[in-house]
């Protein structure tokens, strides 16, 4: 990816993220379209433009180096080419089957919308077991999961 794609896939991550990102679940039911889940499903949708688009850059150069490969002139020059091919034809795959997963997740995101429609049965499925929780963090700064675990 070169500097103007991540500038750019950069800045709009950070757009987004101070917008929605930040907002308890709470602020979530007042009937905003920009929840902090279809504010991820941005995100997910935009990293999977641009592994889209990684994705044929990788196809492009596979491309060019398979030309290489057809004219090279040494039996040696011509593996070293046709593995260095076959290497950006498997990592132009990768990008694109991972930009489709990308792209589902972020489609169901931004469909899905606001909180979960069950809050008490999400709240129970956070307990690995009884008496340890699982609780996730989001603030500013940090993005983190605490294990809790009561005592009486």
């Amino acid at each position: 990816m070169n500097k103007i794609s991540r500038v750019v896939v950069l800045s709009l991550v950070a757009v987004l993220g101070v917008g929605g990102m930040g907002k308890p679940a709470a602020a979530e039911e007042g009937g905003h379209f920009f929840t902090a889940r279809r504010t991820l499903g941005l995100v997910f949708l935009g990293g999977s433009a641009a592994l889209v688009k990684q994705g044929i850059d990788f196809h492009d150069e596979a491309d060019e180096l398979y030309a290489r490969y057809e004219i090279a002139g040494t039996a040696d020059e011509a593996d070293r080419l046709y593995a260095r091919t076959n290497n950006r034809d498997i990592k132009a795959q990768v990008s694109w089957a991972l930009a489709a997963a990308f792209a589902v997740s972020g489609v169901r995101l931004i469909l899905q919308g606001g909180s979960a429609p069950h809050a008490a049965e999400y709240a129970n499925q956070r307990a690995i077991t009884p008496g340890v929780v699982l609780e996730p963090r989001l603030s500013a700064h940090q993005l983190g999961l605490v294990i809790k675990r009561s005592f009486f």
